[in-house]
């Protein structure tokens, strides 16, 4: 399967890479190195069935990358999810992860992408917890 990783460079999106591949995937990676680095993808980048475009998610580029690659999946794990920076700058916060998920969700429309798995992080949800494991009868409780 072909599968477009967003954020790919990151702890968790490079965590996601190498699974992915492991299982016998094709992976496109996608990140703008903001806050990824490419140290984290240095096990996938040996792998033949992987390739990496520096790229933004609000970027018009996008669209024309999911094009030319059309996959089956994508990955949406690109955010800024540091607090301070949103508190300090709401509209660049908005810009990345509202706008930029709209247009990872418009490229991987017009691409024929049949699924898209977009992630988000417990505390926003369900805050600090009373018990582990969360699941999704945990009262929803966000702290941020």
């Amino acid at each position: 399967m072909r599968i477009l990783v967003t954020g790919a460079a990151g702890f968790i999106g490079s965590t996601v890479t190498d699974r992915l591949l492991a299982d016998g995937h094709s992976v496109v990676g996608v990140d703008d190195l903001s806050t990824g680095r490419l140290a984290n993808l240095t096990a996938a980048a040996a792998d033949p069935r992987f390739s990496f475009e520096q790229l933004d998610v609000t970027s018009p580029e996008l669209l024309a990358l999911a094009d030319r690659v059309r996959p089956e999946v994508v990955a949406h794990l690109a955010a800024q999810i540091d607090v301070r920076v949103s508190v300090a700058d709401p509209l660049r916060d908005a810009r990345q992860n509202v706008l930029g998920t709209i247009n990872v969700l418009e490229a991987s429309r017009l691409a024929g992408t049949s699924k898209v798995i977009h992630t988000s992080s417990g505390g926003s949800i369900y805050g600090s917890p009373a018990r582990l494991p969360v699941d999704e009868t945990a009262p929803v409780a966000p702290e941020s």
